[in-house]
């Protein structure tokens, strides 16, 4: 059943009511080897650096996602306090931020108001960079805007935590599920169940039903193929960001993938199966498995 628990209004870290902001467009597999990068100074660490937008909140202050790139030996001298919250998944290479210092396979969840002195890569990166709000680095914020230091996450190594069963959901049980469906949790907040986390599917494993969340998605699949229903199949490198209530699937996998998501708010889950869906997932788990393909960031399973 799905839970009727409410969620209330709240004001985010940033001084907007959440249910004010706009949702930020649908984006269908955007491609991160095929965007086009730009000088961009948009995570206010000085210059050097490039960006893709990927998505984005309308207005000058909405919350962004950025694929963002640096050359080797690409140093920042900048310093000051985040202004809002910010997550970084480094998708290559290395990144030492203030005091974080970054791998490839790197997570971390950095709460407005943390301090920064500095930044700086030896091999170069390039990283999923999640911001709150478009600004980036302040010389100084308010008393009220004090960094909570224990909402802190990392940076941890995704790729050394274990797999776990896929917990129940409102709308999904973790039998529903099935075996063939892990998870490694990264974050979920306490007070509005946002959450961080990573899906691994096995080979063969498939949904035929379209699902629908409350909640936005944001997606980014780093390695494998992947059905999603008329938007076809695609690989690894595909950026998702879906408005919630906008229903996707049926879902289907032939050799296993791997995919690192995140919403606002604890996911449920609604159901509806179309007759066309079914045959859609027969068909593509019918066909050979597909070769082996070069992974855009290497291997996260």
């Amino acid at each position: 059943m799905r839970s009727t628990k409410p969620v209330p209004a709240r004001v985010d870290r940033g001084g907007l009511s959440l249910k004010a902001q706009m949702s930020r467009p649908r984006v269908e597999f955007l491609r991160l080897d095929g965007v086009a990068l730009a000088p961009s100074a948009a995570p206010a660490l000085g210059a050097g650096l490039r960006a893709a937008l990927l998505s984005a909140q309308p207005g000058e202050s909405g919350a962004c996602s950025l694929l963002v790139r640096a050359e080797p030996y690409w140093c920042s001298h900048d310093r000051g306090m985040l202004e809002c919250d910010l997550e970084i998944l480094l998708l290559r290479g290395d990144l030492r931020l203030g005091e974080c210092e970054f791998a490839r396979g790197s997570y971390a969840f950095l709460p407005r108001g943390l301090a920064f002195s500095g930044a700086e890569t030896r091999g170069g990166f390039a990283a999923l960079w999640m911001s709150e709000c478009r600004s980036g680095l302040s010389s100084g914020l308010s008393p009220a805007a004090a960094c909570e230091e224990e909402r802190k996450i990392g940076p941890l190594d995704v790729n050394a935590r274990a797999w776990q069963p896929v917990p129940d959901f409102p709308g999904r049980t973790r039998e529903e599920a099935g075996d063939g469906l892990k998870v490694r949790m990264l974050r979920r907040d306490p007070d509005t169940g946002a959450y961080t986390l990573m899906t691994c599917q096995a080979p063969g494993w498939f949904d035929p039903r379209l699902e629908a969340h409350e909640t936005w998605e944001e997606l980014l699949l780093l390695q494998g193929d992947y059905l999603m229903g008329e938007t076809g199949m695609i690989a690894s490198g595909a950026y998702i960001f879906r408005p919630g209530e906008k229903p996707h699937g049926p879902q289907a996998t032939r050799g296993g993938c791997v995919w690192f998501c995140r919403g606002e708010k604890e996911i449920d889950f609604r159901f509806t199966q179309p007759q066309w869906s079914a045959p859609r997932c027969r068909e593509y788990l019918a066909q050979p498995a597909p070769q082996p393909q070069p992974q855009l960031w290497g291997d996260w399973s």
